[in-house]
């Protein structure tokens, strides 16, 4: 008994020696359980922009991330802290509450090329969710090379999985070596580049909108109505008798027959969305300033389905010092988490007035105007220019 005691004591007067040697900070400054990591960074924020403002006035290098309530109100938080930290606590059973976890984008920041892919699965039962993967990357790498002299290869895509019985979905990080884009803003001017041919397929076979009988109704122009070279070919005058609605008439410039058939090359990128419309299998909403983008082995709120590796990624990361492979893997899925040297290729990519247009387009559904409101009526014409005619009744 009186040597257990001893032994207390002795423990007691080498921590009082320690920290008389050592004495606390004024300001207590926690750092992670091992010393070669960095000072901690933790602070939570109800906007995005106070945890942008916050990070200016921080030395360390740190991100900001949404933390989205389990709930289905969509409330979300905004945390600033270093990658390092997010992981450590990540991945320590602090799931609850950063279990439906996104990074955020931040506006004009260099980042990685990203996708995100998605189908209905009862819409679309014919479509091969892999096969249709495989060539997007393969058309990404091909356009990679020829605009950029960028090499790439489906080993070089970070491939992630979040599909369910009811639907596929995917996201894509490409990690060329030592490349990245001028901020994602470039990164989708890329993608509305390469998929220009896609939307041209689309535009064949997209319905117009039209005024009639005040309440509006969709136009839709069957496969019969669509030519060969992809123009609309019996787009004829309509007249409302009963109101007297001017007659419009609309037809676009012939497109060439070769020209069509190279479109459909790019056909495996329209999918059907629930309603059974025509979209795009690539979701061109994601190239947004200060963008929200769900993290790998993250789930949305209200689900439990996280973004895993896919049974086909071929990408397998470099574990630099201190750093296991399932860290590697977190860090590489970051988009913003790009180091910008010397030799670094920093791509850019510009898109034309028109291009926004008609991406907007195929981002926005026409809906029905209610009785005594304006009517918008969509001409589609040769590339893709589009233009729109509002009318209103006199």
């Amino acid at each position: 008994m009186k040597s257990k005691w001893e032994e207390r004591l002795k423990k007691v007067e080498e921590l009082a020696s320690h920290y008389e040697r050592n004495p606390l900070p004024p300001v207590y400054r926690p750092k992670l359980s091992k010393p070669f990591l960095p000072s901690s960074v933790w602070k939570i924020f109800c906007h995005q922009a106070e945890a942008f403002n916050y990070v200016k006035t921080c030395k360390e290098d740190v991100h900001v991330f949404a933390l989205e309530k389990n709930t289905q109100s969509g409330q979300r938080f905004y945390l600033v802290t270093t990658y390092k930290e997010l992981w450590f606590y990540y991945m320590k059973g602090y799931k609850t509450s950063l279990m439906h976890c996104y990074e955020v984008i931040p506006e004009k920041d260099a980042c990685k090329l990203y996708f995100d892919l998605e189908f209905y699965k009862p819409a679309n039962p014919g479509a091969d969710g892999k096969s249709m993967v495989a060539k997007l990357i393969e058309l990404v790498s091909q356009k990679l090379k020829e605009l950029y002299d960028v090499n790439c290869s489906s080993k070089d895509v970070l491939n992630l999985d979040s599909s369910t019985d009811e639907k596929f979905s995917r996201h894509l990080i490409f990690l060329p070596q030592k490349t990245v884009f001028k901020d994602n803003v470039h990164v989708g001017n890329f993608v509305r580049t390469i998929l220009q041919p896609a939307i041209r397929l689309m535009e064949s076979k997209t319905a117009a909108v039209i005024p009639e009988e005040a309440a509006g109704h969709i136009f839709q122009c069957s496969a019969e109505e669509v030519g060969l070279d992809g123009s609309l070919t019996n787009l004829t005058a309509i007249e409302d008798a009963s109101n007297g609605w001017p007659t419009i008439a609309c037809k676009t410039k012939d497109m060439t027959t070769s020209h069509h058939g190279e479109n459909l090359e790019f056909s495996f990128l329209i999918v059907n969305d629930k309603e059974g419309d025509k979209q795009l299998f690539v979701d061109l909403g994601v190239y947004t300033k200060n963008r929200n983008f769900r993290m790998y082995k993250s789930s949305k709120a209200g689900k439990n389905v996280i973004l895993k590796i896919a049974e086909d990624n071929k990408f397998i990361p470099n574990c630099e010092e201190n750093v296991c492979l399932e860290e590697a893997y977190f860090l590489s899925s970051l988009i913003c988490n790009v180091r910008v040297r010397d030799d670094t290729k920093v791509l850019s990519s510009e898109f034309s007035e028109e291009g926004r247009k008609m991406s907007a387009f195929l981002n926005s559904k026409p809906t029905r105007s209610s009785r005594g409101t304006p009517s918008l009526f969509y001409c589609i014409g040769f590339h893709g220019r589009l233009s729109g005619v509002t009318i209103s009744r006199n």
